[in-house]
């Protein structure tokens, strides 16, 4: 055997070793897909990332997006339809319910700790989420059970919660 066709099959024999588990091996969202968002200020629209947000919410009458950068971006339009194409761009959203009772969608991969809300949570609050990014809050309160939240991260891996 040559010296290049024994070399590739000790690094082939070396790849195989190396090899992850099948379902480490799904590839992650495309770091380079961005979505076009229109901001409220009526300028052009800008482009985040979408593998790098963290939330969609209703604030203050403007949907409110954060990044894992701790940026927030406000846009005119609906959490619904900003939440839609993040899914098209390959981000897991999972939806839940806000205290005003208003959708509210999370990436599933930033979540760090979810737990029961404490009293300095708003009436209503039943669990808390605390997130990577978030800009002016370390975590989020939902009308949800820490049992619902668990149960809706680990039951749509596909991403298409509501």
């Amino acid at each position: 055997m040559s010296a290049p066709r024994a070399r590739r099959a000790v690094l082939a024999a070396i790849g195989a070793a190396l090899c992850l588990p099948a379902a480490a091996q799904e590839p992650p969202p495309p770091p380079g897909r961005f979505i076009a968002v229109l901001p409220t200020e009526g300028r052009a629209p800008v482009r985040i990332a979408a593998a790098q947000v963290v939330r969609v919410a209703r604030v203050e009458d403007h949907t409110v997006i954060d990044t894992t950068a701790w940026v927030q971006q406000r846009s005119v339009e609906p959490a619904e339809a900003v939440a839609r194409r993040l899914r098209a761009a390959g981000q897991r959203l999972v939806a839940l319910t806000d205290l005003r009772g208003a959708p509210l969608y999370l990436a599933a991969d930033r979540v760090v700790l979810v737990r029961e809300a404490h009293e300095r949570h708003a009436a209503g609050a039943r669990a808390a989420i605390v997130m990577v990014g978030l800009r002016f809050a370390t975590d989020i309160a939902v009308r949800e059970t820490v049992e619902e939240v668990m149960a809706a991260l680990d039951a749509d891996p596909a991403g298409t919660s509501r």
